[in-house]
Parts: C-alpha cells; structure tokens; sequence
C-alpha cells in the first residue's frame, strides 16, 4: 500500500487523542510509516464531528501481577475515519468505522484512490 501512496504522491497523517510520547510509543512500536499528529484535546477532532463520545471507560489495577480492569463510565474519543483529501483541501472519500477497533481496509481505500485519483491497484504496474 505504501508503494502505492508513494508513487502517486500521496501523504498520509494520522490523528489521534495521543499525547506526543503515547504517538512516539506506537510509532516506534508499531513501526509506522507516517506522521502521527496528536489532538489531545480533542480541538481538531472536534472541529471535524468525529467525536464519540460514548466510549466505555476502564479502570485497570493490577493483583498478583495480573492486570485487571473494569468498566467505570464513559470517555470521548475520536471515532476512527479515513479521508482521502485532494491538493485542493477537497474530501474526496470517507470511510468511517462502527466499531473503533476497525481501521480502513487496504482494498478499499487502494480502490477509493482510484476512484478518486485515478491510481490504478497495486500490482497493475503503477
């Protein structure tokens, strides 16, 4: 996918209600190729009406070295989208999960590329 992205120009920015230690973390850790910007405020995020503001809360503590948690309320959070936005500022697509463990799925968004920008799908010889 990367390849892909690379070869047409496109930039990809992720944004998250990380700190920039917790961004710095799973960077490392995940090993990503891209920036990680950080709203832990929640000021962009906003701004964007991608708020959930329903996300289950947890508590964790640890007994015997053994983590454990449990529901104690709610949290607001950013519900996890894909933009595809052009030169121009413009969305060209949007892909929003229901569920925020999803992320976007390669097929679709390799596919919304070339809807959107004409890049044909990997392995075509792009």
């Amino acid at each position: 996918m990367t390849t892909v992205l690379n070869h047409h120009g496109v930039s990809v920015f992720c944004i998250s209600k990380d700190t920039v230690a917790q961004a710095a973390a799973h960077k490392a850790r995940d090993g990503l190729p891209f920036s990680l910007w950080c709203d832990p405020d929640l000021r962009v995020i906003g701004a964007m009406g991608l708020l959930h503001h329903k996300a289950i809360q947890f508590t964790t503590f640890t007994i015997l070295g053994v983590p454990l948690g449990f529901p104690s309320g709610s949290k607001t959070m950013a519900i996890p989208t894909t933009l595809l936005i052009d030169e121009k500022g413009i969305v060209r697509w949007i892909d929003q999960a229901d569920d925020y463990r999803l992320r976007g799925d390669e097929a679709r968004i390799e596919a919304a590329l070339g809807r959107a920008f004409g890049v044909p799908p990997a392995g075509d010889g792009a």
